[in-house]
């Protein structure tokens, strides 16, 4: 009976059915009582399934079953050193303890055996240390190199306690999510995105902001939860910030008329990687803090003046001098509110703002709170965008016709403050959007305008053009330090903001419809300050009623591998009673500058509430790709069915236009191994991911291009989550071994074509496997494993010459960047040699007669697969870099010291190379002009 268990067990084990292998292998130990193959057979199974602790309970019983058949003196002994059975027990022992330590489901501090467990551990080490000739054998050889890394790790836990221990793999985690997941762009300069261009939602709606949605949270579904946290990566101009607030004090007003005590609880954390946009959003809280004290003072001139500041700096690039005068006497107080260093602010909102991102803040708000200097007419010639609407309209409508249209309009509305084609007039012809009646005379020209609009002469538009140009000053809050500078490549140091007012009004206009359930007078978001007053106003009423219930976090940084920071305590001290996983999360777009779903999975979408959802939507490129599931492979390399199989979580309407909501939802973590992608599939996905990150597609002009970003710091991150997904330990560790020692051996391809990667691309292999050739990134890999490696849920055993922490070196090194535009290539390349694209990588060759810089151009996939003509080359390629400036003339990365003395000693150069264009890009660099700085 127990052999016909074992033998189904076996039927079952090389099927893949690893569940059903382990249920017979089970009966099998139990009735063959004095066997030692079944147990044997059992941890085998168990080891492939991930079970590592239970696999070596299997081992120590077959252990014990063969020392008993192997008896000296009528006692049980050790097997002697070529039992093939021991060897193989012995070995799986050694790489299932190894496993386990790993991935920390034992630890060898808190190992304490004692008895028939102890003796057998014993004698097992025991019988590995038996002295054998390797020779070609490669099951000694697979021993011996699992007992180096048992006996290894063991040593290296034996010189700490536990608490060391902790401390040293919380270390090598914090540099693990400090590595670069993103290779660099050769100007470092952020763009100030200061306007969106989406509709304003609220995230308690669901996709596409639809409250009819199935995944909105404002339903019975949800009607006993009263705590509520969203994050807003890439917050922006913060209007979908204002939309979930307003929600969300509508909901929390409802509560309160049914019972008084009943109140919600909320956070928001907005994260954004521009301080200037974030600063912004904090200007307008306090404004808006600032009309609710003039409210309760009944001083309607005050909340006249405060509600025109929010409208001209929420969407126009100029204002009146006294909207100018408040904002900069509100960042003024800003300031000081800040130099206590607190980041506490608003105690209405419960603002507070991350220790780390205060200094950054702050510089922009003292920016803003002096006069910039600015001229008018200036930001006016920068950004002529007043003729955009009309350009439009008139390319639908020929001219005369619109004349009439409108020249109709006007005839049948006696007050121009209703009538949106009468402002849209003057904003033609002025420039500026209306302020409110009640501050119209502080303005006499435009005063004048107004009231005989109907019979206006041109000389009363030049007036009023005149006075504007005179008393009115350019919206502080569009200019960052960088924009503000003549020097850093804007003309006079004037931004350009492309989005028109009357993008941007029916917007508000229409949400705050939507909240209200009627029309305002400016529902067609026409008339700028009543639609912008009604949405505020509503914002403002948030506030009131959720005053005490609300707390609103900012942080400065990078959304993707900031979160992970700030939840982890990376990024300073934060509160405790801030959450730690969130109810939601919309992203924009930033997903389009990251690498998409990959990235999203692994490093957000486990901070989301089980089943919830981290959403974004695609605005660079919406028409390189058909549907979202398109999307979804470009990055990730997965069929939209696939992604839970392998990056545990779900991809929703996947064949939906791209224009809708792209979101990702969260699944229960880990996943059934039955759930997961078998080991022969993960290691294929894994071989084709690791190719196509080395060797990038090609991209193609805008509107269409595509960035591919990830280096192979994201690759590493990919690896660690594969572990928190479900899948074994070992399963991962193998791959990665394959690619340390270079013996990885595929029939998968990289792919060469223009984006988007199609799925079609996934039944592309080879007629057979062939070995690839990495070792042209091992320096890169090196320096990431010296990083990171006791933060790894997976054993990888690293040679010898691989550097340690301590030899890990930081560079830098004057460039001579080339002038692209002069290349005679440039009729092909035209915008995509822009200087802002993410396509950076470190070419480092020792040069010789008949291999230089241009040797490279086209050749990285045949360094992959090693063509003749290459495998003499000596050439290392780094993804990562630490800085790069093409302006300042200066880059910087990490290497490992023996890397860098082979190279000085050698006379290697290096050249700046792109990833997306395949060329170099800087005259190379001699070793012995590089710099070490740390």
């Amino acid at each position: 009976m127990a052999e016909l268990a074992n033998e189904e067990g076996s039927k079952h084990y090389k099927a893949g059915k690893h569940f059903d292998a382990k249920r017979c292998y089970q009966e099998a130990t139990r009735k063959g009582l004095n066997e030692p193959k079944y147990p044997s057979n059992l941890s085998a199974v168990l080891y492939e399934l991930g079970q590592y602790q239970e696999s070596i309970a299997a081992i120590r019983e077959s252990w014990t079953r063969l020392r008993a058949q192997n008896p000296i003196d009528g006692k049980p002994s050790t097997p002697i050193a070529s039992d093939p059975m021991a060897m193989k027990l012995a070995t799986r022992f050694a790489k299932a303890s190894t496993n386990a330590v790993a991935c920390k489901v034992s630890s060898l501090h808190d190992v304490h055996l004692s008895g028939p467990d102890a003796d057998m551990d014993v004698d097992i080490d025991h019988f590995a240390a038996l002295k054998r000739e390797e020779g070609g054998d490669a099951k000694i050889k697979d021993l011996n190199a699992a007992w180096s890394q048992w006996r290894g790790l063991r040593d290296s836990c034996a010189t700490h306690t536990a608490e060391e221990c902790n401390r040293l793999n919380a270390s090598a985690a914090m540099r693990l999510r400090a590595i670069p997941i993103l290779k660099l762009s050769p100007d470092p300069t952020m763009e100030y995105f200061r306007i969106g261009h989406d509709a304003v939602r609220s995230l308690m709606n669901g996709l596409n902001g639809s409250s009819d949605d199935p995944y909105c949270l404002d339903t019975a579904k949800y009607a006993h939860q009263r705590r509520w946290t969203f994050l807003f990566g890439g917050s922006g101009d913060g209007r979908h910030v204002f939309g979930t607030m307003i929600h969300l004090g509508d909901m929390a007003k409802k509560l309160r008329r049914k019972n008084e005590t009943d109140r919600l609880s909320v956070h928001m954390t907005l994260v954004d990687i521009h301080p200037a946009t974030l600063a912004r959003v904090i200007v307008i809280f306090a404004l808006l803090d600032k009309i609710l004290v003039a409210r309760t003072k009944n001083d309607q001139t005050s909340v006249d003046e405060l509600h025109s500041t929010l409208l001209y700096l929420y969407i126009s690039i100029i204002m009146p001098d006294y909207c100018c005068q408040i904002i900069m006497d509100t960042c003024k107080s800003l300031v000081e509110d800040l130099k206590g260093g607190t980041g506490n602010l608003l105690k209405c909102l419960g603002l507070y703002l991350n220790p780390g991102s205060i200094s950054a803040v702050v510089d922009i708000l003292q920016m803003w709170s002096s006069p910039l200097k600015k001229s008018t007419a200036l930001m006016l010639q920068r950004n002529p965008t007043r003729e955009k609407l009309f350009h439009r309209m008139r390319s639908e409508v020929p001219l005369d016709p619109m004349k009439k249209l409108l020249a109709g309009n006007k005839a049948s509305k006696a007050d121009i403050y209703t009538d949106p084609d009468a402002e849209l007039d003057i904003y033609d012809r002025v420039a500026i959007l209306l302020p409110p009646k009640t501050l119209l005379s502080r303005h006499t020209a435009l005063d004048k305008l107004v009231k005989g609009f109907r019979g206006a002469k041109k000389t009363q538009f030049r007036a009023a053009q005149v006075e504007v140009e005179q008393t009115w000053i350019p919206n502080p809050t569009m200019f960052d330090r960088r924009t503000g500078s003549p020097n850093r490549g804007f003309e006079d140091g004037y931004p350009q903001e492309p989005s028109h007012p009357y993008e941007i009004l029916p917007s508000l206009a229409n949400f705050t419809k939507e909240i209200k359930g009627t029309h305002t007078p400016s529902s067609n978001g026409c008339c700028g300050f009543v639609a912008s007053s009604g949405f505020f106003d509503l914002v403002a009423d948030a506030m009131l009623e959720l005053e005490g219930a609300i707390k609103v976090e900012i942080i400065v940084g990078d959304v993707i591998t900031g979160l992970p920071k700030l939840l982890n305590g990376d990024l300073g001290v934060r509160p405790n009673d801030f959450p730690q996983c969130y109810s939601r999360m919309f992203l924009s777009n930033v997903p389009d500058y990251t690498h998409g779903v990959l990235n999203t999975a692994v490093h957000l979408v486990p901070y989301v509430e089980t089943n919830e959802l981290v959403m974004s939507n695609c605005m660079v490129n919406p028409g390189a790709f058909t549907s979202i599931g398109d999307f979804c492979y470009n990055y990730t390399l997965l069929n939209a069915q696939d992604l839970p199989r392998f990056l545990g979580c779900a991809i929703l309407n996947p064949s939906r236009f791209i224009f809708d909501d792209i979101a990702l939802q969260n699944l229960p973590l880990p996943r059934k191994l039955d759930e997961l992608a078998s080991k022969q599939e993960l290691h294929a996905w894994l071989a084709h991911l690791l190719l196509c990150i080395l060797c990038n597609a090609r991209p193609v002009h805008a509107p269409m291009r595509i960035y591919l970003p990830a280096n192979l710091g994201s690759y590493l991150n990919v690896l660690v989550h594969l572990h928190r997904v479900g899948f074994p330990s070992h399963w991962i560790g193998d791959f990665l071994q394959s690619v340390i020692s270079d013996t990885l051996i595929t029939d998968v391809l990289p792919y060469e074509g223009t984006t988007p990667v199609l799925s079609s691309e996934a039944r592309k292999r080879m007629s057979r496997p062939r070995k690839v050739h990495l070792k042209a990134w091992q320096a890169d890999l090196q320096v990431m494993l010296a990083e990171t490696r006791q933060a790894l849920p997976f054993p990888v055993f690293l040679p010898s010459d691989y550097p340690t922490l301590p030899d890990v070196k930081t560079f830098k090194s004057k460039i001579k960047p080339f002038n692209l535009e002069r290349d005679f290539r440039i009729y092909m390349w035209r915008e995509l040699i822009s200087n802002f694209s993410k396509i950076v990588s470190l070419l480092f060759f020792k040069p010789t007669s008949h291999v230089d810089a241009d040797f490279f151009e086209e050749n990285i996939s045949s360094i992959i697969e090693g063509h003749k003509e290459l495998l003499n080359v000596q050439v290392q390629i780094l993804l990562s870099q630490e800085s790069v400036d093409f302006n300042k003339g200066e880059i910087s990365w990490k290497l490992g010291q023996g890397w860098y003395d082979k190279m000085k000693h050698e006379k290697w150069v290096m050249t700046v190379y792109r990833t997306d264009l395949n060329v170099h890009v800087t005259e190379p660099v001699e070793a012995s002009q590089w710099l070490q700085i740390s």
